[in-house]
């Protein structure tokens, strides 16, 4: 069994701030009293970069090395996650707070594995391993191989080197882009940065003699963006990474793109898979979480008894051509010329994909309607006596017709089609088919006619766009259109079948507004439900408690004084009982509506909710919190609580353990919960489900967040929860405190 830890991101100032009373707090009491690992456990502590904490690539390495390691562990691995800082010019020096804070946390403690996650964390192991993890073997995940030479490393230390394929990404590009004559390569100003952007200086020498290259490196970010929202025509963005701007801000690289991409008016491409899905149009990425469990077999081969200078250190390759397929939208990028064996990311279904059979039916519908009406003229028209059975066909048709001649003018209109336009007959025939297009599409409507009219064919009109005809009045009507063409003795004119689609359209939004009825229909049960139990509590409270404390002094002064006869016992034992009665209705009042949390804030309330399970059930509830607002929305402070509560009762009634987790952390924009135990766990994608998991999951949804239950049986389960501050387009407000309870 693996313990699993998620990455978070560490704020600067709680790197800088609350990282030394930490330190101080170690040091001052001996350490934090964590209990011993099994005898025949072993135990794996994992560096990463503060700076890189919860980027998508780091917690991509952090997954595959998680996976690998928890599916080849033959006995119990525990794994620790630790952060460590990377130096910054003219900043604090936290490096000796870090080294005691790790030296302190692990005395006493055998580590038998130390991995390093990217370059900086691998430099910091280097040179303080022996210092704070003496004897551990050394793995190093996610390091290139050139960062891998540029070191001298030990014996005891290996790893498997990944390839960063700079060249080959922007040969890429260019096969994409082949009029590209410049090429604006992007970096920050952290150490890591400035290394990556000495190697692409390198690799893009043997493309300077076809391409300038300009490097916009360690600029602010402001001024970044506004530079690359007016590059010069031909031009493409190689982008490295931004950990940190010109103005000493730091970055998430995937947040940093995602800005730079919504700014710049050219694609941009870049070599880590992390970077598709944040506005990279695609290059030969890099997989981390592929890097991550390169990095776990070693881990396993050295846990095993394997010694780390016996396994070989050569990258694996097998880096691979990856696209947005938005993004490939974006810049007009053919799909027909990617190269072999590439893969597109996060495509949408097409309009024909997704209606496909809808489309057929009505096209068929039209085509065969258009046919058999056109055969119908072509035949009347050679036999001047069948006109007028020709006239009641089109008349009786149950769709408007409309024959129009190659100069555009109506030659006939049945009654379906003046009833739909609005016009006499006589205000259609001899005028031009453009009185009944929108003023929007009047004036190109001309061309698309004479197009039809040089290659004529049985087909919809505008397939795949939504149609609209003007009637007199101006008001537009949605349509569906078929055109067929008919060759007369007079030349070819074009017989058109129009469908008023308005009463379809009212049906479909009837049927989408009944949808969001029944969407919101949860929301206003679980609202009526806190009504009630806020009523059903206060009743309790000022009511039936009221009344119970009331019989309890009244039986007290019925039983006279301890020192009375004997009589007044049981009168004494029915006021004692009468009490206990009168406290439980008491908490059963405080459990249906938590007072103290609209009173005194979700911390508080959380905290009374888990001093409630210590004192009446027996249950150790460890409650951390960081970082919290004051107040947020009422709604999400009633969610998280909510939760709370039923995840601490299923803890108590089935867990099997006597222990749990609660933690809340506060972060910009949002609030994340977990609650945790390590008991008998179950298999939350059983049939037949749970009440409480489902109520949870509605619960999230109706404040607009997130949640995951993890567990399976003797597993153990974690619940964890995301949830906004504010609503959707609103910044939350409150002053952030927090600390450890």
């Amino acid at each position: 069994m693996t313990t699993h830890a998620i990455p978070r991101r560490v704020s600067p100032s709680c790197r800088h701030g609350v990282l030394p009373v930490l330190c101080g707090v170690f040091v001052a009491f001996g350490g934090p009293a964590e209990a011993a690992p099994p005898a025949d456990g072993k135990l794996v502590v994992v560096l990463y970069s503060g700076d890189t904490a919860g980027s998508p690539a780091v917690v991509a390495a952090d997954r595959g090395f998680r996976a690998v390691l928890a599916g080849g562990s033959a006995g119990h691995v525990e794994v620790r996650s630790e952060y460590v800082d990377t130096p910054r010019p003219g900043g604090p020096d936290l490096g000796r707070l870090q080294r005691e804070y790790l030296r302190t946390k692990y005395a006493g403690r055998k580590v038998d594995l130390l991995v390093a996650v990217l370059s900086p964390a691998l430099d910091f192991a280097l040179e303080h391993r022996a210092e704070l993890f003496p004897s551990a073997p050394l793995v190093f995940c996610a390091v290139e191989g050139r960062e891998v030479a540029a070191r001298t490393l030990p014996p005891d230390v290996a790893g498997v080197p990944m390839r960063v394929e700079v060249a080959a990404t922007l040969d890429l590009a260019l096969r994409l882009h082949p009029a590209t004559r410049r090429v604006f390569v992007v970096a920050g100003s952290a150490p890591f940065d400035l290394f990556w952007e000495g190697e692409a200086r390198r690799e893009f020498r043997a493309f300077e003699g076809r391409l300038e290259f300009v490097y916009l490196t360690g600029l602010p970010m402001a001024d970044l963006l506004a530079r690359v929202a007016d590059l010069p025509e031909g031009s493409v963005i190689y982008y490295l990474h931004v950990f940190r701007d010109g103005a000493g801000r730091d970055f998430l690289p995937a947040d940093a793109l995602a800005r730079l991409s919504r700014a710049a008016n050219a694609p941009v491409y870049g070599h880590s898979a992390a970077y598709i899905g944040s506005g990279a149009v695609g290059g030969r990425v890099v997989d981390f979480e592929r890097e991550g469990g390169n990095a776990a077999r070693v881990g396993l081969a050295i846990l095993a008894g394997e010694r780390p200078g016996d396994i070989p250190t050569q990258p694996l390759g097998g880096n691979a051509d990856l696209f947005d397929w938005h993004q490939l939208r974006r810049w007009g990028v053919d799909e027909d010329r990617l190269p072999p064996g590439g893969v597109v990311r996060f495509r949408e279904p097409t309009f024909w994909g997704e209606y496909r059979w809808h489309v057929a039916g009505a096209v068929a519908l039209c085509v065969v309607q258009a046919g058999l009406i056109a055969a119908l003229v072509v035949q009347l028209m050679k036999r001047r006596r069948a006109d007028e059975r020709f006239r009641r066909v089109v008349e009786t048709a149950p769709v408007g017709i409309l024959l129009v001649g190659p100069d555009g003018a109506v030659v006939m209109a049945n009654d379906q089609a003046v009833r739909l336009f609005g016009y006499a007959r006589g205000e259609l025939l001899g005028r031009p088919v453009e009185l009944l297009v929108p003023d929007r599409a009047r004036d190109r409507h001309p061309a698309d006619r004479g197009r039809y009219f040089d290659a004529p064919a049985v087909r919809p009109m505008g397939l795949g766009r939504e149609l609209t005809g003007r009637r007199k009045d101006g008001r537009e009507v949605p349509v569906e259109i078929g055109l067929s063409p008919l060759q007369t003795p007079k030349g070819l004119f074009v017989l058109a079948s129009v469908v008023d689609l308005t009463e379809r359209r009212r049906a479909e939004a009837e049927a989408r507004a009944s949808q969001r009825e029944l969407l919101a229909l949860p929301g206003r049960l679980l609202d009526a439900q806190e009504a009630e139990r806020r009523r059903i509590a206060r009743e309790l409270h000022d009511d039936i408690s009221q009344n119970l404390a009331l019989l309890a002094v009244e039986m007290d002064l019925l039983a006279g004084p301890p020192s009375s006869a004997e009589a007044g016992v049981p009168a004494r034992d029915l006021s004692a009982r009468l009490k206990g009665v009168s406290s439980a209705v008491h908490d059963l009042s405080h459990q249906l509506h938590p007072s103290k949390l609209e009173q005194l804030g979700l911390v508080a309330a959380v905290r009374g909710l888990c001093q409630e399970y210590a004192r009446a059930r027996g249950l150790d509830v460890k409650f951390t919190h960081y970082g919290l607002p004051d107040r947020f929305r009422p709604e999400a402070e009633l969610c998280l609580f909510r939760i709370v509560q039923e995840a601490l009762g299923n803890v108590a009634k089935h867990s099997g353990v006597r222990h749990a987790a609660v933690e809340l952390i506060g972060s910009p924009g949002e609030v994340r919960l977990r609650v945790a135990d390590d008991g008998v766990g179950f298999d939350p994608t059983a049939r037949g489900g749970r009440l409480g998991l489902a109520s949870m999951r509605e619960r999230v949804n109706l404040v607009g967040g997130e949640v995951v239950i993890d567990s399976r049986p003797g597993g153990g389960t974690r619940i964890d929860v995301r949830v906004p501050t504010a609503p959707a387009g609103e910044e939350g407000t409150g002053r952030l405190g927090g600390g450890v309870r």
